[in-house]
C-alpha cells in the first residue's frame, strides 16, 4: 500500500493526538496525508464544534493547512509531526479544517513548521471561487512556502459566475460541455424571437395575398405541349370549356351533394382545416402519396395554385388564401365559385359544361342522381367516369348519397329509389384534331406511366416539351399523303422514327385524325410481323456460332417433322449462306436454321432485343421465325433500334421533359440503356441486314437514299394482310406497317391492290413510304458508314440438322429437298438472283389461293382494333405465316402431327 494510502494509526493501532503547544505549533487540518517523516502522528481531543471537510478531486491528494487564527497570523509557525498516515489533530472550538485532493500526487507541507498556528479556514478560502486559490491553503514554512490548495477545485461553497452577456450562452460558471447547454433564458428568448417573426410573417402575408377571380383559374389549368425545339406548340390536351353560372342558377341538389362529400363542415368551418393540414403534413414528410387539402375553400384555391407552387411557403400561401377567401366571400359565393371552376373530366370545367359533357343538359336541370354522380368523379375526374370505370363510379356515387342521407339533405326513402343514371357518350376534344392527334395522346400516356394522374395534366399548366422533331414530323405525315389517291379508305398506315442512340421518338403516324380514329396505328394496331421476325434468327445464329457464311439448304419445298416449307414459286435455291438467305428471304433455309438453334432461341432474342413477353403470337414454334408473332410498329421500331446501336437497347419515349409554370421541373427523362448484344453480333447482322436494301425485296431505295447505307428487312403476312420494312442507317430507325382491317375491325383483310400494284408487299408501300421519310429527314446530315463484317470468337459451328425422309405418302416432287446440296451447291448466288423472287407481282393470285383453305392464318396477319393486348388471329402462333419474302411457312396446329402441312406460296421476297 502506498504512502498516501496507509492507515493513519500509530504502532498500537490507535491514532495518535499532539496538543498544540501554547507557543503556536502547528496542528494538522483533517483528512491531509502529510510527507512521510518516520513518527505517527498522535491523536487529540477535539473540541466541540470542530467542523471538519474533505473534499476529493483527480488522483492525488493535496493538504491544506489550517488558516490562520486571524488574517495577520499568516507568518506564524507551528510544530507537528507526521507519521506515515494523516493522523487527526486536535482544533479550538469552530476550527475549520478542509482537505481536498487534485492534482498527480500528495501534496504536504515542506518543513515540520506550518503556518497558520490556529488551524483555521480564512473566510476567503470558504467563498473563493472555482479554481481559486484559497487563503487558507497557504503555509509558511523556515525554507519557503508552497501553495497547498486544490487544482481546478473549490474550498467550501464558491460564488455564482456572472453571466457576460444577456443570453448568457455560453453559460457563464459551467464547465465543458455543460455551458453550451442553451440556458433558460436562452431557450425562452429563441421562442419569443420566432413567435413575433412568424406573427409579423403571417400579417406580411395575408395583406400581400390578394383573392383571384374565378377567370384566373382557367388560365392557370391549360398544360401546353411542343415539339422538341421547345416553341412550335404542338398541342394541349384539353380546350378550357368553361361556363360560369351564377349562384342560384346553379341548382340546390348538387351544392348539396358537394358539401356532403367533400366538407360537410363547410358552413362552420373558417376556409382552413388545421388537422386537415397536419395530416397532410405528417404524410407528405414520411414519404407518402402527395394529399390535397381537405376544405372545399381549400380546394377551390388548391386549383388557382395547382402546379404552381411546391414550397411550404407556397404551401402557406394556400391556407393565408383560403383564410382571406372566407372572410371575404359569403359561403355560397365560395361554394359557386368552386363548382364553376372544379375539373370534372372530359374536359369540362365547371358543372354547366360538365353537365353537358356526361348528360347534355343545362346544370339546371340535373336530377338529384345525375348530381351525385357529376361530384363523385371529382375525385379522380377521368379514373372514375363511368366511361373508364363504371364500376369504382358506381361505389363513389353510392358513396355521395349515403353521405347526403347522413346530413339530411336527402330522407332514406329517396336515396333507396335512385337509380344509377345513364351518360352519354364522351366526345373527342377539338384540339385532339389530326395527326398530332396521336402525338398528344402517347405523350398523355406515357405521363400516366410516369406517375402523373389526369387531373394533374389536365389541370397542372404544365409546360411539356416532346422529343418529336417537327422536320421530321412533317416529312412522314407528306410520305403518306404521297400515296396514290385510289388508296382505299381502310388502308391503314402506322410508322414510328427513333434517334436509336437515346431510344427518343422522332415522328409517328398513328393515322390521319384522331377524333374520327381514336385507335394509333403506330402504337396500339397490331400485325402479324412476317419475314421481318428473321432477324431474331439470325442474331440468335450469331450468336450461337453460326457464320454469315455457314450455309444452309435453300430449296422448295422442304419438309420438317410435321411441317413442310415452300419459297416463293418453289424455287430452288440450292444451297446459300446466312447471308444470302437473309438478302432473298429464303423461307426454306431460314426455317433449317431455326431448327437448328432451336426455336426458343428465336423467341428468347426477341425479347432480349426489346419485344414484350406478352407479344400475341409469341411462342417457341418452329414456325415463329416466319413471323406469326403480331407486334406494334412501335414495338419493331425499338427492337430494331437495338441492333442499330450496337447490341445497347433504349427505352423508346416521346417527353423529354416536364416543368412547372414557376419554372422548375416536374419530370425529365433519364435514359436506361442496358448491353442486349454483343457488339460484334450486331455489326455481322447490320451487314446481312444491307442485303434486302440492296439486292433483296427492298432494293429500290439505292435509288432514293443517294448512297447512303441502309440496313432493313422487310415482311409479308399470310395472304398479304400485313407488310412491313423495318429499317436503319446509323442516324435513325423507321419501321413502317400497313394493314387493311375488316368493316368490323376484329380481324384483318387481304390489302386491296392499289396505285397500280397487283399486291401488297413489304417491298412496294412500305418500302416507299420508308423512303420518302428517311431520304429526306436525312438531308444534309453527314453520310455515315456502317461496321465492316468481323470474325467472332465463337464461329466454330456447322449445320449439323439433317432432314428426315419424307413420309411414303409424299409425291416424288418432294425428293430433291433430300439432297440439295448435290445441284445447287456450285452457284448458289448466282440462280436465285436472277428468277422473278424479286418481283411479287408477278404471280399475286396464286399465293392467297393456296394456303388461306388449307390452313388458318395464324397471328398478326393484322391489328386488334384498338387493343393492344390480343391479335385478332394469333390462335394458331405455332403455324406459318404463308406468304412472306420468298415463301411462307405452315400451321402444324391445324392438321393433325402424322400429316405434314402444306404452306401457301410466298410473295417472292417481299
Amino acid at each position: 500500500m502506498s504512502d498516501s494510502r496507509r492507515s493513519s494509526r500509530g504502532p498500537s493501532g490507535r491514532s495518535s493526538r499532539s496538543k498544540t503547544p501554547a507557543s503556536g505549533g502547528a496542528r494538522r487540518a483533517a483528512g491531509v496525508r502529510r510527507a512521510s517523516s518516520g513518527k505517527p502522528a498522535g491523536k487529540g481531543p477535539e473540541p466541540k464544534g470542530t467542523s471538519r471537510t474533505a473534499k476529493s478531486s483527480g488522483t492525488g491528494a493535496a493538504a491544506a493547512g489550517g488558516a490562520a487564527k486571524s488574517s495577520s497570523a499568516t507568518g506564524s509557525a507551528a510544530k507537528g509531526s507526521s507519521g506515515k498516515g494523516g493522523g487527526r489533530t486536535s482544533s479550538p472550538k469552530s476550527t475549520s479544517r478542509t482537505a481536498a485532493q487534485g492534482g498527480a500526487g500528495a501534496s504536504a507541507a515542506a518543513s515540520p513548521s506550518s503556518a497558520n498556528a490556529a488551524g483555521r479556514t480564512s473566510v476567503n478560502a470558504r467563498h473563493a471561487r472555482p479554481g481559486a486559490k484559497s487563503g487558507a491553503a497557504t503555509t509558511a514554512a523556515a525554507g519557503g512556502s508552497r501553495s497547498a490548495g486544490t487544482d481546478g477545485g473549490r474550498t467550501g461553497r464558491g460564488k455564482k459566475a456572472a453571466a457576460t452577456n444577456f443570453l448568457n450562452y455560453p453559460r457563464a460558471g459551467a464547465k465543458n460541455p455543460w455551458r453550451w447547454i442553451p440556458s433558460l433564458r436562452l431557450i425562452v428568448g429563441a421562442m419569443a424571437l420566432l413567435v413575433l417573426a412568424g406573427l409579423g410573417f403571417a400579417v406580411w402575408l395575408y395583406n400581400d395575398t390578394e383573392v383571384p377571380e374565378p377567370s384566373d383559374f382557367a388560365l392557370a389549368q391549360t398544360s401546353r405541349v411542343y415539339f422538341s425545339d421547345g416553341e412550335t406548340e404542338m398541342g394541349t390536351f384539353s380546350e378550357i370549356n368553361r361556363t360560369e353560372l351564377s349562384s342560384d342558377e346553379i341548382p340546390q341538389n348538387i351544392k348539396d351533394a358537394v358539401v356532403a362529400s367533400e366538407d360537410d363542415s363547410f358552413y362552420e368551418n373558417r376556409g382552413v382545416s388545421p388537422r386537415g393540414i397536419a395530416r397532410a403534413l405528417v404524410n407528405n414528410l414520411s414519404g407518402g402519396s402527395r394529399q390535397g387539402a381537405s376544405t372545399i375553400t381549400q380546394q377551390y384555391v388548391e386549383r388557382y395554385y395547382t402546379g404552381t407552387t411546391t414550397s411550404y411557403i407556397g404551401k402557406a400561401k394556400e391556407a393565408v388564401m383560403a383564410l382571406k377567401i372566407d372572410q371575404e366571400l359569403s359561403k355560397d359565393e365560395i361554394l359557386s365559385r368552386y363548382l364553376n371552376t372544379i375539373y370534372f373530366g372530359r374536359g369540362a370545367y365547371g358543372v354547366q359544361e360538365a353537365s353537358q359533357a356526361y348528360f347534355g343538359k343545362d346544370a339546371s336541370e340535373l336530377t338529384d342522381e345525375e348530381a351525385a354522380l357529376l361530384v363523385a368523379v371529382i375525385p379522380g375526374p377521368s379514373a372514375y367516369d363511368p366511361a373508364n370505370n363504371k364500376e369504382k363510379s358506381v361505389q363513389l356515387w353510392d358513396r355521395v348519397i349515403s353521405r347526403q342521407v347522413n346530413l339530411g339533405y336527402l330522407t332514406a326513402e329517396e336515396a333507396d329509389a335512385m337509380k344509377f343514371p345513364e351518360t352519354i357518350e364522351p366526345r373527342n376534344e377539338n384540339s385532339l384534331g389530326g395527326t398530332n392527334g396521336y402525338l398528344l395522346m402517347k405523350v398523355r400516356s406515357e405521363l400516366l406511366e410516369q406517375g402523373f394522374t389526369e387531373e394533374e395534366i389536365n389541370t397542372g399548366g404544365f409546360t411539356i416539351v416532346s422529343t418529336i422533331d417537327p422536320a421530321i414530323q412533317e416529312n412522314t405525315v407528306q410520305a403518306i399523303e404521297n400515296l396514290p389517291e385510289d388508296r382505299p379508305e381502310q388502308n391503314k398506315v402506322g410508322t414510328v422514327t427513333i434517334d436509336p442512340s437515346t431510344g427518343a421518338i422522332k415522328a409517328m403516324y398513328g393515322g390521319a385524325d384522331y377524333v374520327t380514329q381514336p385507335r394509333n396505328d403506330a402504337t396500339q394496331a397490331r400485325m402479324q410481323a412476317g419475314s421481318i421476325f428473321k432477324t431474331f434468327t439470325l442474331i440468335a445464329a450469331l450468336e450461337d456460332g453460326y457464320p454469315l457464311d455457314s450455309r444452309w439448304d435453300g430449296n422448295s419445298p422442304k419438309s420438317f417433322p410435321g411441317w413442310t416449307v415452300k419459297n416463293f414459286s418453289d424455287i430452288d435455291y440450292g444451297r446459300v449462306t446466312l447471308q444470302e438467305a437473309t438478302t432473298h428471304s429464303i423461307n426454306t433455309a431460314y426455317s433449317e436454321v431455326n431448327l437448328e438453334i432451336g426455336p426458343g432461341r428465336t423467341k428468347e432474342t426477341a425479347i432480349a432485343l426489346g419485344l414484350p413477353e406478352t407479344t400475341p403470337g409469341l411462342d417457341d414454334a418452329a414456325s415463329n421465325v416466319l413471323g406469326t408473332a403480331s407486334p406494334t410498329v412501335t414495338e419493331m421500331g425499338e427492337v430494331y433500334s437495338t441492333i442499330a446501336a450496337g447490341g445497347v437497347h433504349h427505352g423508346s419515349h416521346i417527353v423529354k421533359n416536364v416543368t412547372r409554370p414557376d419554372g422548375s421541373t416536374r419530370y425529365e427523362f433519364e435514359s436506361e440503356e442496358r448491353r442486349v448484344l454483343d457488339e460484334d453480333v450486331a455489326t455481322n447482322a447490320t451487314v446481312a441486314l444491307q442485303g434486302p436494301p440492296t439486292e433483296g425485296s427492298a432494293r429500290e431505295l439505292q435509288g432514293v437514299m443517294n448512297g447512303r447505307e441502309v440496313a432493313g428487312k422487310t415482311g409479308t403476312s399470310e395472304s398479304f394482310r400485313s407488310a412491313w420494312f423495318v429499317g436503319f442507317t446509323p442516324q435513325l430507325v423507321t419501321a413502317v406497317g400497313m394493314f387493311q382491317p375488316s368493316e368490323d375491325g376484329t380481324t384483318a383483310d387481304q390489302l386491296t391492290p392499289f396505285g397500280g400494284e397487283e399486291s401488297i408487299t413489304g417491298g412496294t408501300y412500305p418500302t416507299a413510304i420508308w423512303g420518302d421519310i428517311m431520304s429526306t429527314s436525312l438531308e444534309g446530315q453527314e453520310m455515315l458508314q456502317f461496321p465492316e463484317e468481323v470474325t467472332l470468337d465463337n464461329e466454330t459451328q456447322e449445320r449439323s440438322y439433317t432432314p428426315p425422309p419424307p413420309p411414303p405418302s409424299e409425291e416424288p416432287s418432294e425428293e430433291p429437298s433430300e439432297e440439295p446440296s448435290e445441284s445447287p451447291s456450285e452457284e448458289p448466288s448466282e440462280s436465285p438472283s436472277e428468277e422473278p423472287s424479286e418481283e411479287p407481282s408477278d404471280e399475286p393470285s396464286e399465293s392467297p389461293s393456296e394456303s388461306p383453305s388449307e390452313s388458318p392464318s395464324n397471328g398478326g396477319d393484322d391489328q386488334d382494333a384498338g387493343q393492344p393486348t390480343e391479335g385478332t388471329e394469333s390462335e394458331g402462333s405455332g403455324g406459318g405465316n404463308g406468304q412472306d419474302d420468298g415463301g411462307g411457312g405452315g400451321d402444324p396446329d391445324a392438321l393433325p402431327p402424322s400429316e405434314p402441312a402444306t404452306v401457301g406460296r410466298g410473295d417472292g421476297g417481299a
